[in-house]
């Protein structure tokens, strides 16, 4: 476990927190308020020093203590807390600002994952602290701190404009606030960030205890917030994203629903991959991936595994050549030529015969209007649905059950899917 503290006016607060735990209030193992014996830096630091070895010795020595970290409020609190600790058993102990605090809290609360830019708003007497996370609650994209006296509603005023003042610098504003510190209850303190931030206050279990346990988790080791936080968030999101997107358009038509997981109702068709083999027997040499393939100015072919020339099974809609060879149709720069290789003859050519030139894609507006094809083109963004839950531009729905209808909704459904996709949060 680790330990964590942190100072107010003439109050310190210490916690000890466990390293594992599913919920950050679960993961608190003891917390102790001691008061400062004086005015002075010497004394708050004596405080600090008390605080650590009275929950140290309640803890007993059946667990490991694992690090210690303070959180100092100004440069002359973090030099008297250092010159006491120096000489003494927590001379280890880390020191950190209300601003690493902050986002070392933010990260431990799970209770927000859906929020973008998270502002942690600590308000403690004689001191106030506002922090703007990022969505990956990886930085701080804005900090202030104040010192004053109660938290009173011209205060508490000021200090927000002073927080809009720096968030605006930055370019960003608060998706939610979490109330901490010891006066986070306080209803002048609650109105005031309501008012002034105009996004919604989240509660927070261990407010007071909050600044305290920012410090005790940035005395664990970074993996702690490796990969899992970002994570966490993430699913968090695109399970947020997905249900909005499902909540619009269940309000609006009420024809369908989508089932992603352990349904069949609709079948998702292959996807039709480029062989890496496609090649130009011409003068063109090797392309990069991802590039169209273009012929040379000899004949396109397809080489086999033994390099010599095959050509792709025609489907349906393929032209197959007659037994007099054609020309080949020319393939402009803008083609894209698609061969399956799994429909691929992988053994020689037929001897005497001219290998069998390669068949255009289908363009990409044909492709996307097809209805075998679930997910939408990419190309072309969807706009949201309106309170009737149709998509701008779309007329309304046809009497069910008549061909029209069909047509309509197959349409409707990649509309859906394509806005839902949007709606999903970037990788």
């Amino acid at each position: 476990m680790t330990l964590g503290v942190a100072t107010e006016r003439g109050t310190v607060r210490a916690v000890a927190l466990a390293d594992t735990g599913d919920k950050l209030t679960e993961r608190v193992v003891l917390e102790r308020v001691l008061p400062i014996g004086g005015d002075a830096k010497a004394d708050l630091a004596v405080a600090v020093e008390t605080a650590l070895e009275d929950i140290a010795d309640k803890i007993g020595a059946d667990r490991e203590i694992i690090g210690a970290a303070v959180t100092y409020r100004d440069a002359a609190e973090r030099r008297a807390i250092v010159t006491k600790l120096a000489a003494g058993p927590w001379h280890d102990a880390s020191l950190v600002s209300a601003k690493a605090s902050h986002l070392a809290v933010a990260r431990a609360m799970t209770w927000v994952d859906e929020f973008e830019d998270l502002a942690i708003c600590e308000v403690v007497p004689g001191f106030q602290a506002f922090s703007l996370i990022s969505p990956d609650r990886a930085r701080v994209l804005a900090a202030v701190t104040l010192t004053g006296g109660a938290a009173t509603d011209d205060a508490m005023r000021s200090a927000v404009t002073a927080a809009w003042d720096q968030f605006d610098a930055a370019g960003v504003k608060p998706d939610a606030v979490v109330l901490i510190g010891s006066a986070a209850t306080e209803s002048a303190v609650v109105a005031a960030l309501e008012s002034g931030f105009g996004a919604p206050v989240i509660p927070c279990q261990v407010a007071a205890a909050a600044p305290a346990l920012g410090a005790a988790l940035t005395a664990l080791p970074e993996a702690e917030f490796a990969g899992e936080v970002a994570e966490r968030i993430r699913r968090a999101r695109g399970s947020a994203a997905l249900f909005a997107a499902a909540s619009v358009l269940a309000g609006g038509l009420v024809v369908g629903g989508v089932l992603a997981s352990g349904s069949e109702s609709k079948k998702v068709p292959e996807p039709v991959l480029t062989d890496s083999r496609v090649t130009a027997d011409g003068r063109n040499g090797e392309h990069r991936m991802g590039d169209a393939a273009v012929p040379g100015q000899d004949s396109g072919s397809v080489l086999g595994a033994d390099g010599l020339p095959i050509g792709p099974v025609a489907g349906e809609d393929d032209v197959v050549p007659n037994a007099d060879p054609q020309p080949a149709t020319e393939l402009q720069p803008g083609d894209v030529v698609t061969v399956d290789p799994a429909t691929l003859n992988w053994g020689p050519a037929r001897s005497g015969g001219k290998p069998r030139p390669l068949i255009k894609a289908e363009p990409e507006h044909a492709m996307a209007s097809s209805p075998e094809s679930i997910i939408p083109a990419p190309t072309r963004t969807a706009g949201s649905p309106g309170e009737s839950g149709l998509f701008p531009g779309e007329l309304a729905p046809p009497a069910p059950g008549t061909a029209e209808f069909a047509s309509w909704w197959d349409n409707h459904w990649r509309m859906m899917l394509q806005w839902a996709a949007q709606m999903m949060p970037k990788v």
